[in-house]
């Protein structure tokens, strides 16, 4: 009964509290996204390759279609007040983006996403411990796979 009450009345309905969320959000969004624009800028011009190419455009509307849908409901869930599931869901639809990008770039991409997918699930379960499952999606499965990558592909 916690659990479900926690998810319709929480201290993120107070407004000032959800843009400060919703500002910082924001600001790691164009951060990340930043962050991979200049990183895959540099690499390829190291390979003297094109950064947005046919693949480019294939990845980017495979990840496009879940990332949009999610954010869409994700807006309408705040609206209506049903914040203890927009946690859930951002690892959820995040989660089958990437699964949708391992057909074009890493296998293994598919496996994280498949984890998100996971952690979204479990998060919407438990959503009192939302925000560690968050934390764990985002940051920590984020750095594992990171330095697994970096040592299986490019060292």
């Amino acid at each position: 009964p916690d659990q479900i009450s926690y998810a319709y009345d929480h201290p993120m309905r107070s407004p000032g509290y959800l843009w400060q969320v919703v500002i910082l959000a924001i600001v790691i969004l164009f951060l990340a996204v930043g962050t991979a624009i200049f990183l895959s800028n540099r690499k390829a011009a190291k390979r003297q390759e094109k950064v947005y190419n046919a693949t480019a455009r294939r990845l980017l509307l495979s990840m496009a279609v879940p990332l949009v849908a999610g954010g869409f409901l994700i807006l309408i869930m705040i609206a209506q007040g049903l914040l203890g599931l927009v946690i859930p869901f951002t690892l959820l639809f995040y989660g089958l983006a990437l699964y949708n990008a391992g057909r074009y770039t890493f296998v293994e991409l598919r496996s994280l996403g498949l984890i998100q997918v996971g952690l979204g699930l479990i998060s919407a379960c438990f959503p009192g411990y939302a925000l560690l499952f968050w934390a764990l999606g985002f940051g920590v499965l984020h750095i594992v796979y990171g330095i697994y990558m970096h040592y299986r592909y490019e060292r």
